[in-house]
């Protein structure tokens, strides 16, 4: 259905100032990929988009908070995410290592540590989609971008 998207998304209780540039360049970027392009749908109770999506994490526990722009309606989530986080560091190394690359200028590994990088980021994005495929339904790009936004949130 052509109205199962996001059309706003907005990260809870993170702290801007205390997370890296990169990341917060990571976070913007992936906010706005999934503004521009993604696919969302709630599988319980009727639910039609667009909709608001509020992300957090509490305790450990990632806070998925939707709301219906339209009715106004609500479906709420928390799920662990105690499986995801080997992979998030994982991640996050990866990143770092992709990230000083950069900035010393040297490209001899760069393309192998990206490619690495893109490797752990769709087993993130996969696992990410397997612990909410019990309530959304949700394409391979949104679950990259989520993850990317778990991401910034965990680290």
């Amino acid at each position: 259905m052509k109205n199962n998207y996001i059309k706003e998304i907005n990260i809870i209780g993170a702290k801007v100032d205390q997370i890296t540039d990169f990341i917060k360049y990571e976070r913007e970027a992936a906010i706005h990929d999934l503004i521009a392009e993604n696919s969302f749908r709630i599988k319980k109770d009727n639910f039609v988009g667009p909709f608001t999506m509020n992300l957090s994490l509490n305790s450990g526990q990632l806070v998925i908070d939707v709301q219906e722009n339209k009715n106004k309606k609500e479906y709420n989530i928390t799920k662990s995410i105690s499986g995801l986080k080997k992979i998030i560091k994982s991640y996050h190394l990866a990143c770092s290592s992709y990230y000083e690359q950069i900035k010393s200028g040297s490209t001899d590994k760069l393309e192998e540590i990206e490619n690495n990088r893109r490797k752990i980021h769709n087993e993130g994005a996969k696992n990410l989609d397997f612990i909410l495929s019990n309530d959304f339904e949700i394409d391979l790009n949104t679950s990259r971008r989520l993850f990317t936004l778990l991401y910034s949130l965990f680290i």
